[in-house]
């Protein structure tokens, strides 16, 4: 039987799966075998939870490295839904991982951030949120976090996500860039700009 390590989007929560075949409707049933937890499949959990949104997602195979875009990922959906606190629950999601087995290469990241006021016809939380993006991936968002009336807030957040990829889940980070429109850059700290290799000016404004 093949077996893998899944995470959710709603939260980035990983698990640890067994495939169990395909149903009626050929749709690939996952059973949860995530120690300490009930045996059952992953679409029962959905159901049982009533959180018919969430969806799952491979991680790696097990036996298999997880890429370490696939690991910023999982901590972008943390990011997205805390329960904690971001700190405490980035901190948590990477020694999960690590107990549950999951391995990951090593393989150098390179992100770019782009923060952004949020529109007044915008359906997001707050004044401002951010993206998470790969650098070499157009259109690929790592991470998308809303809910902050404080840039101060939310740069310190960015700054935990990125020390916790490269000091806990020991993943290099080789470019940081910030891509921010001038009239937000006059209110974020020199000290906090100077954390990034190439800050860019970005015009775009998100109204979903």
């Amino acid at each position: 039987m093949t077996k893998a390590f899944l995470y959710d989007s709603l939260c980035g929560m990983v698990y640890r799966a067994m495939f169990a075949g395909l149903d009626e409707y050929g749709k690939a049933q996952w059973i949860n075998i995530t120690p300490g937890e009930e045996p059952k499949t992953l679409e029962d959990y959905v159901r049982d939870e009533d959180l018919e949104d969430m969806r799952f997602f491979v991680l790696s195979l097990d036996g298999e490295m997880a890429q370490t875009l696939q690991i910023a990922k999982v901590l972008g959906k943390v990011m997205e839904f805390p329960f904690e606190g971001i700190g405490a629950d980035l901190k948590l999601s990477v020694c999960h991982m690590k107990e549950l087995g999951v391995k990951w290469d090593r393989k150098p990241l390179e992100l770019d951030v782009r923060v952004f006021e949020n529109s007044v016809t915008s359906k997001r939380k707050g004044k401002y949120s951010f993206r998470v993006e790969d650098y070499n991936e157009s259109c690929s968002v790592l991470a998308d976090v809303d809910g902050y009336d404080d840039l101060d807030e939310l740069f310190r957040d960015l700054h935990t996500y990125f020390f916790v990829l490269e000091n806990l889940a020991e993943i290099s980070v080789i470019r940081k860039g910030l891509i921010i429109s001038d009239k937000l850059k006059k209110d974020v700290k020199k000290t906090e700009l100077s954390n990034f290799d190439h800050v860019v000016k970005d015009g775009i404004v998100f109204g979903v």
